[in-house]
């Protein structure tokens, strides 16, 4: 922005100096008269050019100039949809196995990581159980997480802190 009013500045100046430098060299009489007209109008191209510079373009390339942003703005609207449902999901799920743990008598937190499915569902992928669990307890959670989040074995990590039952 300041390279253009600099550039800007720079031109009306110019041609201001030029027109000056003329009107000295000019002879008086109907030629001095002419040429006070023709120096107005080049100050007048110098002061407008800003206005004159605008770049045209086809209705075609605005069209499609406005369509490719829309649709960048589309996915990065949609990935951060994505994202912050998968927040709200993987918090979900994890409130769940805090209250399944709960009932079976223990406090813990739990951690669950999603991943998008085939038709854009977040599932849970893994998950990650600490607190005081007694052998039972962990057991019983590791299958609760395997029958209803499906999540395998091997993706489960639970973790009795130190001093459990």
């Amino acid at each position: 922005m300041m390279e253009w009013l600099s550039d800007w500045l720079i031109g009306v100046t110019a041609a201001a100096i030029l027109c000056a430098l003329a009107d000295r060299l000019m002879p008086e009489g109907s030629v001095r008269r002419v040429s006070k007209l023709v120096m107005g109008l080049v100050m007048l191209a110098a002061l407008l050019r800003p206005l004159v510079q605008v770049e045209a373009s086809s209705p075609l390339d605005v069209w499609e100039d406005y369509q490719a942003r829309t649709a960048a703005q589309t996915q990065e609207l949609e990935a951060e949809r994505d994202q912050a449902m998968k927040r709200i999901i993987e918090q979900e799920f994890s409130a769940y196995i805090v209250d399944k743990a709960a009932q079976l008598g223990a406090a813990c937190t739990a951690q669950v990581t999603c991943q998008a499915g085939e038709n854009g569902v977040f599932l849970p992928q893994s998950a990650v159980v600490q607190g005081p669990l007694s052998p039972e307890q962990q057991e019983t959670l590791a299958r609760i997480l395997e029958e209803e989040l499906a999540i395998p074995r091997d993706r489960q990590t639970i973790q009795a802190e130190e001093g459990s039952p």
